[in-house]
């Protein structure tokens, strides 16, 4: 088996997404976030708050599929190892979990470091809450300024108890998360090594159910992706075609009966892909809007009506759904082994960390000049420029793309210099470390 890089291309999109919401968030399409069912009705009714387009504006889902992602992508070459040799399978999972904090945490070290170079340097165009700065302010103190990272790096490091700390950069916060899983699936692959394959995916299973129970999404989506590493996985070593999601039920027809012309299986992705979409293009109303509501019977009473669980769970659960249908389906991973989706997927991880930086330091100024451009006036501020369609689109949307080249260009800089010399450094030391 080669290595999966329809799962490159898909996270490369899920970064995207991320990166065009933030640029749009804080009072510019505030309504595309919610349903198409929002109030007042005068603000809302437009055909982007709908699926299929409201995947455009559907940030907060994509988190959730990171993690399903990298449960699987972190696993599946472990498990590929799990029964050759078991000391060189032991090394190799010993070497993950070494290097595992390095590549997840030097590149996040190296844009805190810069993010507060640019905020000591008055660099910002930028207006950061107090909550961020804890004080800090340009030209000033700069030894609390270096206190400041690395306060902020012990906070986001925080596995057991998280800090929310805000810093420079907000989306950050999913850090300690995607740490936290990795070490969880690393416990949950080599307590469940050397069982039997039967037992294994049963236990699995019943894991996901569990944390799905208690609401914990951050660790259902990985132990997700950590399940489909583990079906593809015992699909290759089989004969038949891949098991089913959730379990394997193989010959559940009558031989008896005919059901010739009818692909059970083709029906099934297509159920799980549209089902999974759906799920994850749920708003972000506080609560379930029309088309949703049937999902209350499935809630559990350990969620107590809190919507930052329900929202998370149900976009991991269209997650898992999506990352499933996808893995069994040639057409679904033909455009995302393209060339520019794979590229996307190459940056993914660099786009994530820097985009905030760019838009703190220049999106602010670019749309004022094109606005200017546009009217021969100041930016009057986003309510009042909003009244005018056409200078308000055009001061956006031309920003957008601009600000969409800058990053993609600043993000290839960043995995070229930044985030692949982390990886190599993370071998070495890995290498030293067991040598």
């Amino acid at each position: 088996m080669d290595r999966t890089t329809w799962l490159d291309g898909l996270r490369g999109i899920a970064a995207a997404i991320v990166a065009t919401d933030h640029y749009f968030m804080g009072g510019v399409l505030d309504n595309a976030f919610l349903s198409y069912w929002a109030e007042p009705p005068e603000q809302n009714r437009r055909l982007y708050q709908l699926p299929p387009i409201r995947l455009l504006f559907a940030a907060h889902a994509m988190v959730p599929l990171f993690l399903v992602i990298s449960g699987y992508a972190i696993s599946i070459n472990l498990l590929k190892l799990r029964n050759g040799n078991p000391a060189d399978f032991v090394r190799r999972l010993s070497s993950a979990v070494t290097r595992r904090i390095f590549r997840i945490y030097l590149p996040v070290f190296v844009v805190t470091v810069i993010s507060q170079v640019l905020l000591f340097c008055n660099l910002y165009h930028w207006n950061f809450g107090d909550d961020a700065l804890w004080g800090r302010r340009p030209w000033t103190a700069p030894w609390l300024h270096i206190t400041f990272v690395f306060r902020y790096m012990l906070d986001i490091m925080n596995i057991i108890n998280l800090q929310g700390n805000p810093g420079l950069n907000g989306q950050l916060w999913t850090m300690p998360l995607e740490f936290r899983g990795s070490c969880i699936v690393y416990i949950a692959v080599l307590g469940l090594a050397f069982w039997r394959p039967q037992l294994r995916r049963i236990a699995l299973a019943a894991l996901t159910a569990y944390w799905f129970y208690f609401g914990q999404w951050d660790i259902f989506g990985f132990l997700c992706g950590l399940y489909l590493a583990e079906m593809r996985i015992l699909a290759a070593g089989s004969t038949d075609e891949e098991p089913n999601l959730p379990l394997h039920t193989k010959a559940i027809w009558s031989p008896d009966l005919n059901f010739r012309g009818i692909d059970f299986a083709t029906i099934r992705t297509i159920f799980c892909f549209t089902f999974g979409f759906w799920l994850i293009c749920l708003s972000d109303d506080g609560f379930l809007p029309p088309g949703y509501q049937f999902l209350k019977f499935f809630e559990s009473s350990r969620w107590e009506s809190d919507w930052a669980i329900i929202s998370k769970i149900w976009k991991t659960v269209g997650s898992l759904l999506v990352v499933y249908a996808i893995s069994k389906s040639p057409m679904l991973q033909r455009p995302l082994d393209t060339r520019p989706i794979q590229y996307l997927g190459k940056v993914s991880f660099s786009l994530y960390l820097i985009h905030q930086t760019v838009y703190h330091l220049v999106r602010d100024p670019v749309r004022d000049f094109l606005w200017y451009v546009a009217t021969r006036e100041p930016y009057p501020g986003t309510l009042e420029a909003s009244e005018f369609t056409v200078p308000f689109a055009f001061s956006w949307l031309v920003g957008f793309a601009i600000l969409a080249v800058t990053n993609i260009y600043v993000a290839n800089l960043y995995t070229k210099y930044v985030d692949e010399r982390c990886v190599q450094f993370a071998k070495k030391l890995d290498r030293w470390i067991t040598r």
